[in-house]
C-alpha cells in the first residue's frame, strides 16, 4: 500500500506539471503546495444490491439511463480538491457528466486510471479547468475502486495564478477550507470549533 501511495504521488505530480504547462506557467509552479501534502487514499466497497432491497429504498435513488432504470450508489458530485485518480475494477458503474448535460460511461480498463479534477483545481485554475462531475450507477455485482485524492498541506496558499485577476477570489490556506469541508461530513459534525481557522482569507465556498 505505501508503494502504491507513492506511485500515485508521483502520477499526480506529473499530471499537475502537465496542469502548469497548459495554463502558461512553468511547469513546476504547484509542487510546492504538495511538498508533504495531506493526500489520501480509500479503498470502496459496493455492495450488491437486490432489486427486493431497493424496491424498499429512497426513489430518489432511481435514475433513467439509455432507457433503463438503473439505481445510484454514489450520488452526483465533484470532489472538493486538486486531482483524485481512480484504479476500478471490471464492474463498470462509474459515470461523468459531458459538457452538454449526459451522463456517460466511464470503463474501467485494464491497467487504467481515471483521473477527475476537483472544485480547488477550478477556482485556483480561475474556471479554466473544470472540476469533474461523476456519480456511481449500482450493478447487482459487488463493485470495488480505490481514489487517491492528491491534497495539498495544510498551510498552502491557494490565491489567484500569475496573470489572472488578483481580486478574481480570495487568497485560503488549504487546511483551512479542508477543515470547513470535512466537518460537513457526518462522521465530523459536532467538531467545526476544534480547530481555529489560521486564515489569510476566507475559505472557498
Amino acid at each position: 500500500m505505501g508503494r502504491y501511495y507513492a506511485a500515485m504521488e508521483r502520477v499526480s505530480r506529473a499530471l499537475m506539471q502537465s496542469v502548469a504547462r497548459s495554463l502558461g506557467l512553468e511547469e513546476h509552479h504547484f509542487e510546492g503546495a504538495f511538498d508533504r501534502g495531506l493526500s489520501t487514499l480509500r479503498l470502496l466497497r459496493y455492495p450488491a444490491r437486490s432489486l427486493a432491497e431497493l424496491e424498499r429504498a429512497d426513489p430518489a435513488v432511481w435514475v433513467e439511463h439509455q432507457g433503463e432504470r438503473r439505481f445510484l450508489t454514489g450520488a452526483p458530485h465533484t470532489d472538493s480538491g486538486f486531482l483524485t485518480l481512480l484504479a476500478q475494477d471490471g464492474v463498470p458503474g462509474l459515470q461523468a457528466r459531458s459538457r452538454d448535460g449526459a451522463w456517460l460511461d466511464v470503463p474501467p480498463l485494464e491497467g487504467a486510471l481515471a483521473v477527475n479534477f476537483g472544485q480547488v483545481l477550478e477556482r485556483w485554475s480561475g474556471g479554466r479547468i473544470r472540476a469533474t462531475e461523476h456519480r456511481v450507477i449500482g450493478s447487482p455485482r459487488e463493485r470495488f475502486s480505490i481514489p487517491f485524492f492528491y491534497e495539498a498541506r495544510a498551510d498552502a496558499e491557494i490565491r489567484p495564478l500569475p496573470g489572472d485577476d488578483p481580486e478574481s477570489f480570495a487568497p485560503f490556506l488549504y487546511g483551512d477550507y479542508l477543515w470547513e469541508r470535512i466537518t460537513t461530513f457526518v462522521e465530523f459534525r459536532g467538531m467545526e470549533r476544534q480547530r481555529r481557522s489560521r486564515g489569510i482569507g476566507a475559505a472557498l465556498r
